[in-house]
């Protein structure tokens, strides 16, 4: 869900309407499938500003749009390690929280708290620099990572539950005709290897990335994809997959709009999360480069609303960032409409915050490191 899907036939259609429009406009960066069309239309008809929605699947893109200065983009919504990246370079502005009358109404889940407690931690470490995110950023969604998984192969839910990551790994010994994919982010890959290894997927040294480079070419990943590893573990051509676990609550959410139970979606694909996995969380961070900076604190306001945050929940399969939008998201567990119990019955089981994990937010590593991460996943899918 949140890695790219390009509607180009609809941000078209926005683009020629946005043109013959004399309606102030806010021009949004963001991710592909991650906003539900019923926000834009109602912050739209709220402020009369007109929302261009441009669209980025990685957050190294992210970061090459902003630094082009090509498009002066108002709002982005990237990740947290790339956030780190922005302020460092200074490309980002202290938001105005005069402006944010909302923010003083909700509360943010304990998660997304030690995310960016984390942050600011691990950029004191790296440059000796105290950093407060929240001056920059405001969360949009957050989540976890997992393994999504094939039900339908006999045993693979048990040894998921009883050995986890090694399940995943180690392909000569659990299940070896398990058909397993990765994400195709190469700190991913190396961040998952490291948490199965026993480490700080944020820690980097040689002898580390030697002993990942051995264990990620000891699992034979048949495929390295992004949005296409949750469609083929739902569609049977895959077993498992390391992925969002909000892009196996997509392929939950269509499912259940297409009929299917609860119980019949989950006995077809799953998605175990480790009791050690990475976290993530996106925000809302205005660029030095804004136009309509007045424009851009209205649209991170209007998403403060408890409402409208559970409202853009409804199509994107994140974690909402604050309590009072998720516990009116989970007040839907009594309700008659099938759907909407179905919905806040999934955040309560994968979202649910009282499980004890160690979650890892990745921190923005060295450029250098970062090179050598990439050059070695590319030998591995290549050799």
């Amino acid at each position: 869900m949140k890695r790219i899907i390009l509607m180009t036939f609809v941000l078209s259609l926005s683009l020629i309407f946005v043109a013959c429009s004399s309606s102030p406009k806010l021009r949004l960066l963001n991710w592909g499938e991650y906003i539900n069309d019923a926000v834009v239309e109602k912050f739209e008809a709220e402020t009369g500003i007109d929302l261009i929605i441009s669209v980025a699947d990685s957050n190294e893109l992210f970061y090459s749009k902003i630094k082009s200065q090509t498009t002066a983009f108002d709002l982005v919504i990237p990740s947290d390690y790339m956030i780190e990246k922005m302020v460092e370079e200074d490309m980002l502005i202290e938001l105005d929280y005069s402006k944010l009358d909302n923010r003083a109404e909700v509360t943010y889940m304990d998660g997304v708290v030690q995310i960016f407690d984390s942050m600011s931690e691990t950029t004191l470490a790296r440059s000796n620099k105290t950093i407060n995110y929240y001056d920059f950023a405001v969360p949009y969604f957050w989540g976890t990572f997992g393994i999504i998984y094939n039900n339908r192969v006999e045993g693979l839910e048990e040894a998921l539950n009883e050995h986890g990551w090694d399940v995943y790994f180690e392909a000569d010994t659990y299940f070896p005709t398990a058909r397993r994919g990765m994400y195709d982010v190469p700190q991913f890959a190396y961040a998952a290897a490291m948490m199965y290894l026993g480490n700080n997927p944020n820690d980097y040294s040689t002898e580390y990335l030697n002993q990942v480079q051995a264990v990620i070419e000891g699992a034979d990943f048949i495929e390295w994809g992004d949005d296409t590893l949750k469609r083929n573990v739902e569609a049977d051509n895959l077993d498992m997959a390391f992925v969002y676990t909000g892009d196996y609550l997509d392929r939950l959410y269509m499912q259940l709009e297409e009929g299917k139970t609860l119980e019949e979606v989950r006995s077809d694909f799953d998605i175990y999360i480790p009791d050690t996995t990475m976290v993530f969380i996106d925000c809302m961070v205005i660029p030095n480069t804004a136009t309509n900076i007045d424009g851009a604190h209205q649209f991170i306001n209007f998403l403060l609303d408890p409402v409208n945050a559970a409202l853009n929940a409804e199509v994107v399969g994140y974690a909402v960032a604050f309590d009072e939008a998720f516990n009116q998201i989970t007040s839907y567990l009594d309700s008659a409409d099938t759907w909407r119990h179905n919905w806040a019955t999934a955040n309560s089981i994968y979202y649910n915050m009282e499980v004890e994990r160690t979650f890892y937010p990745l921190t923005t590593l060295n450029p250098n490191d970062v090179d050598a991460i990439g050059t070695m996943i590319q030998n591995v899918i290549t050799g």
